[in-house]
């Protein structure tokens, strides 16, 4: 095979396994059930990493921001000041998910769980791929971290937001096709509670059934808050009265 192919197998590969490596750990670490967190409650000391990312994920970024819409981090300052109070009451952790804006951006321990799944995928391209495929491979490997921490802050804002605060290559790929059903994807899994649509690297959460489709309403906060709709959407309007 030719250096090109090559390339295309070592990207292929990378995103599909970071693809659904990003859908399973986000929904049964960061988004947790009840159940599986009180079982890591029972050892705190070995499932701290586990305990941590769920609650920076789920339980700030979740439940107790983005409380009025998903463009609204917070309803007031009185309410932002009391989660910082809360946060900082738990030491260094609490301050990291300050530091990472309340858990919009991937930041300390949220970075290990985030990447400790794909670790052994390196070996196992470095041994087995041409060079030039590994490092490909290697690309597309670290798309879940790299989608948490630069594009994930951008899907909690107006779209035309975005486009004037972004950086050059950033706004470009918000506005592209893929980029664009990233924001729906990702207003569906705040919309409905964090139980499907997990992916920021899309493509798993179709393999594993874990999405939802838009609904008219669904199109109409959509369009309300200014996210992007699809292409062959109706009017919200028209759609409501469908």
């Amino acid at each position: 095979m030719s250096d090109f192919v090559h390339v295309l197998l070592g990207l292929a590969l990378g995103y599909v396994i970071s693809s659904y490596v990003e859908s399973f750990m986000h929904e049964y670490v960061s988004d947790a059930r009840p159940k599986a967190v009180s079982f890591w409650m029972r050892a705190p000391r070995l499932f701290r990493p586990l305990i941590n990312t769920h609650y920076s994920h789920h339980t700030i970024h979740h439940v107790k921001t983005f409380r009025s819409d998903h463009v609204t981090q917070f309803r007031s300052e009185e309410e932002k000041q009391k989660i910082t109070e809360e946060l900082l009451q738990r030491g260094k952790h609490g301050r990291t998910i300050i530091n990472g804006a309340y858990a919009t951006k991937l930041a300390g321990e949220g970075v290990f769980v985030f990447i400790s799944p794909l670790v052994i995928f390196f070996p196992v391209f470095y041994f087995t791929l041409k060079p030039i495929a590994f490092l490909a491979g290697c690309v597309t490997l670290l798309l879940p971290p790299f989608m948490s921490h630069f594009v994930h802050p951008y899907l909690h804002r107006p779209f035309e937001e975005g486009q004037r605060t972004a950086p050059r290559w950033l706004a470009w790929l918000l506005r592209t096709r893929y980029g664009r059903a990233i924001y729906r994807n990702h207003f569906l899994h705040h919309r409905y509670g964090g139980v499907s649509n997990f992916n920021l690297v899309l493509g798993a959460d179709y393999v594993r059934r874990r999405t939802r489709a838009l609904t008219a309403k669904d199109l109409e906060v959509m369009a309300r808050i200014g996210m992007p709709l699809p292409d062959d959407a109706p009017h919200p309007v028209e759609a409501v009265r469908g």
